[in-house]
């Protein structure tokens, strides 16, 4: 009879990670010579043994691994009881974005491979989840954006047999960006790190709970960040709150959608970012007075707006203990409450679809290019006149002339 170890799939929480097992009666035949199979003879993990002529003999399970894997490293069991929880562990050369050079342990899911510095830090079931929770994140950006970030050949650390891959660094180590970053992602091509820290202390606790962290899909968003043409213009305070923004939008998004698990700071923090663009809309103060706008709240009023695009996303400058980058996502995300996921999955392609721009106010008119064509809707009066958005003559020509008079606000407050 010919055994094939592998463990089963357990679930659609975990369907994701990919656990080598092994061929046995190969890896017998390997050790004795043809005629010989695989045989169980205790219903454990240590039950299998090698049948040949007759006679009961031992297995090499490392062996096993190393000869019938890519970097296969040693055996490995998930369940004593289980004779079939067998798994093959992986060791691969690792090139950092800093040019320094590690052995570490590769976990495969269907989209992404997770590297790790020790088989300690998550266990198993816990590696399982975060694997599960980040290839559904990585679907979720390439069903949305229509594209994949680009594997360079050039360096393969950053990709594993054609997954993304996503590092999380041994202790002491950091990423290739600023020292203190939690995680670093590539821009528009496939490679994340993730400092030890930050894997030690949340990713891997709150797996232990079941829960999944956004840091690793956070990073995703830079991966598939692909619109620097259509959007980042070159002012660097306005592209950053779209780079940075989309990140922060789309790891919302890519947990939502699948409805993973998150814990309660997480919906606390999502819910704070939801609420800001009402925040960004009503505050005002006096006119003329300090951080007032030249924007009446209503035709004669004393008190003008308080915030506008000019003195948030262009400055650089968040407002509520949060950052433009947040502003940004809350506008998008109020979009998606009133148009669905119809328009978030499609957004990004309307994006794509525009031409380059140079400076940031041809920016704001490509995103209201963009996000009024994913809404099947002419939103120039909610970007004006709600959002207080620079809006051009020429656009908004040429939103009147696709789509028809603007919509009303009011669905938007």
């Amino acid at each position: 009879m010919l055994w094939v170890l592998a463990v089963a799939a357990p679930g659609s929480a975990l369907a994701a990670i990919d656990l080598p097992g092994m061929n046995l009666t190969a890896h017998c035949v390997q050790l004795y010579g043809s005629g010989a199979t695989a045989t169980l003879t205790q219903n454990n993990a240590y039950g299998w043994s090698c049948l040949h002529n007759g006679q009961y003999k031992g297995m090499n399970l490392n062996l096993a691994c190393s000869t019938q894997h890519t970097d296969g490293y040693q055996a490995a069991y998930k369940d004593f009881n289980d004779p079939y929880s067998w798994y093959c562990v992986l060791r691969k050369s690792y090139t950092s974005m800093n040019s320094s050079n590690y052995t570490l342990y590769v976990w495969k899911g269907q989209y992404v491979a997770l590297r790790t510095p020790d088989l300690t830090t998550c266990n198993v079931t816990q590696l399982s989840l975060v694997i599960d929770g980040l290839d559904k994140g990585y679907a979720f950006y390439q069903y949305a954006t229509g594209k994949t970030p680009t594997l360079n050949a050039s360096y393969p650390s950053r990709h594993y047999l054609g997954r993304d891959s996503i590092t999380a660094l041994p202790s002491g180590a950091v990423t290739g960006c600023a020292a203190s970053s939690p995680a670093c992602g590539y821009v528009g091509q496939t490679g994340i790190e993730i400092k030890f820290d930050t894997f030690q202390n949340y990713i891997c606790p709150e797996a232990a709970l079941g829960k999944h962290n956004q840091v690793g899909f956070y990073e995703l968003g830079r991966n598939f960040w692909f619109y620097d043409g259509e959007l980042k213009s070159t002012n660097a305070n306005y592209g950053d709150a779209m780079v940075t923004g989309y990140a922060v939008l789309m790891r919302y998004l890519a947990m939502e959608y699948y409805g993973l698990p998150v814990t309660t700071a997480h919906d606390t923090q999502y819910a704070n970012t939801k609420a800001l663009v009402d925040t960004y809309r009503d505050a005002n103060v006096l006119c003329g007075t300090a951080g007032a706008t030249s924007t009446q709240i209503s035709p004669g009023s004393a008190y003008c707006f308080k915030h506008d695009w000019t003195n948030t996303l262009l400055a650089n400058q968040g407002i509520s203990g949060l950052g433009t980058t947040d502003l940004f996502a809350s506008f998008v995300l109020r979009l998606k409450r009133v148009h669905g996921w119809s328009f978030a999955l499609v957004l990004w392609r309307q994006v794509e679809a525009l031409g380059n721009v140079t400076t940031p106010y041809e920016s704001a008119d490509n995103f209201l290019l963009a996000a009024s064509r994913a809404a099947g809707a002419n939103l120039a009066d909610l970007f004006q006149y709600k959002w207080r958005w620079p809006v051009s003559s020429t656009v908004r020509t040429q939103l009147q002339g696709e789509l028809g008079t603007p919509v009303s606000t009011i669905p938007y407050n």
